[in-house]
């Protein structure tokens, strides 16, 4: 039930309630977890990029290999411009899923840091529609800059 009220929230641009929300849940589970990181970079602020790496913190380690969080997780550090700690993640997980590298190549792209996006592009071995879209994206905004 909390899942879907703070999915909610989030979807009508009301992060900071599906925040609030999380702080009710006394165990919050993996996928709860996941919701907040979203809400959190829905955001785009220091509060929430602090309450992101708290929560990391304390989140159990049988949670942390789970891909859906780790994507969420890139995502959040990157939306709220820590591309450092996006970088420090990324390259601690020895089993990426694609939409990890998704996830990176458009915060990388969000951050004004295109290159980046394309170099990480090469790295990909069976790229999807999303995937070469952003890289479409990160080349434009190479053009549109020089």
């Amino acid at each position: 039930m909390y899942g879907a009220m703070m999915k909610g929230y989030i979807e009508n641009n009301q992060a900071n309630k599906a925040i609030h929300l999380f702080h009710e849940i006394k165990k919050p589970d993996e996928i709860i977890i996941t919701i907040l990181f979203n809400a959190c970079a829905n955001l785009k602020t220091n509060e929430g990029l602090n309450l992101v790496k708290e929560v990391y913190k304390e989140t159990p380690k049988s949670f942390q290999s789970n891909p859906y969080l780790l994507t969420s997780l890139l995502d959040a550090f990157m939306k709220c411009g820590d591309v450092s700690n996006a970088e420090l993640l990324f390259d601690k997980i020895s089993n990426k899923a694609l939409q990890m590298y998704g996830a990176m190549m458009k915060g990388y792209f969000e951050n004004n840091q295109s290159n980046k996006a394309i170099h990480l592009f090469h790295e990909i071995k069976k790229p999807n529609e999303i995937i070469i879209t952003i890289l479409f994206n990160a080349c434009a905004n190479l053009k549109t800059n020089e």
